[in-house]
């Protein structure tokens, strides 16, 4: 149907926020001559199977109301189609809404789905998987596998998170090819490759990436000592990361990683995935993704 609004809403999101935006949908949308259904789901991997079954509709736009993992479920879907993506951020970390500059106020982010300003970016490919945002292999992967282990998902989780991984973390071995010719060999401490220039809570490790440059920012950390964690610490927060001697920061088309492990432990998207791979292949779908910004 022409014009047709889908709201897709993780009710848990937010603090439980998401349980009431499906009201504000229906009472914001309800007389703006607009045909618009919404819909919640209920469990994990949920929105993607909504949104394939949504496609048959032919909607012009599919709207993400939640955090990251609920934007990257529904988005997977709509890769290479000309069905746009549209954004209301209540999740926990929000960095892709805050690289688009959606807003974080209800009725605000209402708007810029009212006014159907159609942009496109870049998705990041990760094996048969996609991300919008970032993908880590890392200490943020170690991260991530503790905060989604945390009832409570929030800042202070996350800080909680970070510290006990910052103590246990052992950095792990890998050969890593760069656009399919530089060589990398190491046990690294961090991993990193980003399409959004925030990882969400105000924090970013690559500050100048693009959505829509065609490239991935990559980012590589050796092996660090304690002392030298804090100092990466203090490095990420002041958005500086390549002024450590021990990272090595560009721009890449493709990365290929090769682990000894049967299994690795990943972050994407802001959720923690476990790879039943020994190779991990990433790269850059230029353009990909239709997206609801504002003017």
């Amino acid at each position: 149907m022409k014009n047709k609004i889908i709201f897709i809403i993780n009710p848990i999101a937010g603090k439980g926020e998401g349980k009431i935006v499906e009201s504000k949908v229906q009472q914001f949308f309800a007389n703006k001559n607009i045909d618009f259904e919404t819909y919640l789901t209920e469990y994990n991997g949920h929105a993607t199977l909504l949104t394939q079954n949504i496609l048959l509709q032919k909607p012009t736009i599919v709207v993400a109301c939640g955090g990251d993992g609920t934007i990257n479920e529904i988005a997977q879907t709509l890769i290479n189609t000309d069905i746009a993506l549209g954004i209301i951020p209540i999740g926990s970390g929000n960095g892709l809404a805050a690289n688009l500059h959606i807003p974080t106020n209800l009725e605000n982010a209402f708007e810029v789905i009212l006014n159907t300003q159609k942009s496109t970016i870049d998705v990041g490919k990760i094996n048969e998987n996609y991300f919008f945002s970032n993908m880590g292999l890392g200490i943020d992967a170690e991260v991530i596998h503790r905060y989604s282990e945390k009832k409570t998902r929030n800042f202070l989780g996350y800080v909680s998170a970070s510290t006990k991984a910052l103590f246990n973390y052992q950095p792990k071995k890998f050969k890593i090819e760069l656009n399919d010719s530089e060589i990398l060999e190491d046990d690294f401490y961090f991993l990193l490759c980003s399409n959004s220039n925030e990882a969400g809570y105000g924090i970013s490790f690559t500050p100048n990436a693009k959505l829509n440059d065609g490239k991935l920012d990559f980012i590589a950390v050796k092996k660090i000592n304690f002392i030298q964690q804090f100092q990466f610490s203090t490095l990420v927060l002041r958005k500086n990361i390549g002024k450590m001697s021990q990272a090595k920061v560009l721009q890449v088309n493709s990365v290929k990683f090769h682990s000894n492990q049967d299994k690795i432990i990943a972050q994407i998207d802001g959720e923690a995935v476990t790879l039943n791979q020994k190779i991990v292949e990433v790269s850059v779908l230029t353009n990909a993704l239709n997206v609801i910004t504002p003017n």
